[in-house]
């Protein structure tokens, strides 16, 4: 098999705010030729070199006559890392789950866990989780896999210092393989909500990675169980997938032979793309194309309620955002409404609490709630010290979500409007998501996607020592959300969340902005069925 790369790279008011819809074209640049051989027994080898496009990739969805039935999308975040475990962007997750699969997946439509590479699991104790694994599965080199790869996978993502996964496992003390195929994974504390954080933690070859003997070495021959085989990745371009004819499963065969998966930065240039036919399923469409999209009698729009939660993220670990009463104002400031109506055309929904519709234990009555009130916000701004404003850096990245730059903008002008005088930047995505993920970021405009069962997150961001996005510790939160944790009893966890959530609103370390609602265009050469996580599956399109 012939592959192709160009460089490694190492281990995600009101009439006032639509005057700043913005549309900007951008070309995608074209790669020149050259090539590596892939290594033989296996995946290919990601090496190094100029590269051109795919057989076909840059030509459209179309297929040449004779060639393999291929499908074009537009991912909605760039793959900055080949690794599974060195990025945790809800689109590279949906990506790279194509190639690698975890134990169990989240079913939307059921609003449960089901079995994949695991058949069943239980807790023997509060403390223990055991699950047992489906047997007679395959990798892509033809080795078994085993229990030993869960362990090798889980353990990994818990100690190996570049793994964006680390959070997950932050209560795990043991993992062990009990047999071939039962693995128990042990936590310090009890962890109700640890299965939910699970269903995207993808599953890799022990054999691989003792074969070349680091992971950095290893992630360049990405080798999973899952119904699509690795290619070619051309960092900032795209990652080309094939067709595994030897898939163990039923439920997600590929129903055509290849997958090119494309980055582009802005929205328009994606509309553009697919409207001449290069591409056949882009993300993020701009609202005001939304018709024109739907109406072209070439293309589609497909959509479905977004679990991305939108918000402003204020890192107490520097001045002046460790001040309570600033980071309230803040919150006064931001006319939610008017963003979603003016700049999104509607295509939103206001968030009232740290999380949204459809999501566990979410209640649109917790307290304490911000309505827009700029002369609130201005009153709490002198009781924090700054009675004659003062000046910040707001940070927020451009193309990575609909419309986040003029969503920057208008927030910007809101601030502003009460004193708080904000200069945006906007550095690449591969900048600012690292410098949040170490924080190093003190106020960002960020999402966070693929909420289900809102432990994690809630963790993630909330909970003292677990990463330091925000750098937010409070005592009651921490002991509410251990209390949480613990609580197998659903109506008593509800209650110990719904605690937790209503004093992080009150200590406003955030200030929680809107989901959106997934707008996908579509080729009508395609049936697709669009998901609120922005996981955009092959085994959710079928070529007509």
């Amino acid at each position: 098999m012939r592959v192709r790369r160009c460089m490694m790279m190492p281990v995600s008011a009101h009439v006032a705010v639509a005057a700043l819809l913005l549309a900007v074209a951008c070309a995608p640049a074209q790669p020149r030729p050259s090539g590596g051989t892939a290594p033989s027994g296996g995946a290919p080898a990601a090496s190094s070199g100029s590269a051109p496009a795919a057989s076909g990739a840059q030509t459209g969805g179309s297929s040449p006559s004779g060639g393999p039935r291929r499908v074009t999308e537009v991912l909605g975040s760039e793959v900055i890392s080949i690794s599974p475990y060195g990025d945790s962007a809800s689109p590279t997750y949906g990506m790279w789950m194509h190639v690698f699969e975890p134990l169990i997946a989240y079913n939307e439509q059921a609003g449960q866990n089901e079995p994949l590479l695991a058949t069943s699991w239980s807790n023997p104790d509060p403390n223990t989780w055991e699950f047992k694994l489906r047997e007679g599965v395959k990798f892509h080199d033809g080795s078994d896999f085993t229990a030993d790869d869960v362990v090798h996978s889980y353990k990994r993502m818990r100690d190996d210092q570049t793994s964006a996964q680390r959070s997950t496992f932050k209560n795990v003390d043991a993992i062990q393989a009990v047999d071939r195929y039962t693995v128990r994974v042990h936590t310090k504390e009890p962890d109700a909500a640890l299965i939910f954080r699970l269903n995207n933690r993808m599953i890799t070859s022990k054999t691989v990675y003792d074969k070349y003997g680091s992971g950095e070495e290893a992630d360049k021959h990405p080798i999973g169980t899952g119904p699509w085989v690795f290619k070619e990745f051309v960092p900032g371009q795209r990652v080309v997938l094939e067709k595994n004819p030897s898939y163990w499963g039923t439920e997600r065969q590929a129903t055509f032979d290849e997958l090119v998966v494309r980055f582009m930065k802005e929205p328009q240039a994606a509309v553009t793309a697919l409207m001449n036919g290069e591409v056949d399923l882009i993300p993020n469409v701009p609202p005001q194309l939304v018709d024109q999209v739907a109406n072209s009698g070439r293309t589609h729009i497909a959509s479905a309620p977004g679990t991305r939660l939108m918000f402003l993220g204020m890192n107490s670990a520097y001045k002046p955002w460790d001040n309570v009463k600033l980071r309230q104002a803040v919150n006064y400031a931001i006319d939610k409404e008017g963003i979603v109506k003016g700049i999104l055309s509607g295509r939103a929904h206001v968030l009232k609490t740290p999380i949204g519709p459809g999501m566990y234990a979410y209640d649109p009555n917790l307290q304490p709630q911000y309505t827009y009130d700029p002369a609130k916000a201005k009153q709490l701004l002198a009781e924090a010290g700054y009675p004659n404003g003062l000046d910040v850096e707001l940070q927020s990245p451009s193309g990575r979500y609909l419309k986040d730059k003029e969503i920057a903008e208008a927030i910007v002008n809101m601030l502003g409007q009460v004193g708080i005088r904000a200069r945006l930047v906007t550095p690449e995505w591969g900048k600012i998501w690292p410098d949040i993920q170490a924080g190093r970021s003190p106020f960002y405009l960020l999402g966070r996607g693929a909420v289900e069962d809102p432990g994690e997150y809630l963790e993630q961001y909330f909970k003292t020592g677990i990463t330091p996005r925000v750098n937010f510790s409070d005592a009651q939160v921490d002991a509410d959300l251990e209390a949480a944790a613990r609580e197998f009893d659903p109506p008593k966890r509800v209650a110990l969340l719904h605690k937790a959530m209503s004093r992080i609103m009150d200590q406003a370390p955030m200030a929680f902005l809107f989901q959106y609602e997934d707008t996908y265009g579509v080729s009508n050469r395609l049936d697709f069925k669009a998901r609120g996580d922005e996981y955009v599956y092959a085994w959710d399109m079928k070529l007509k």
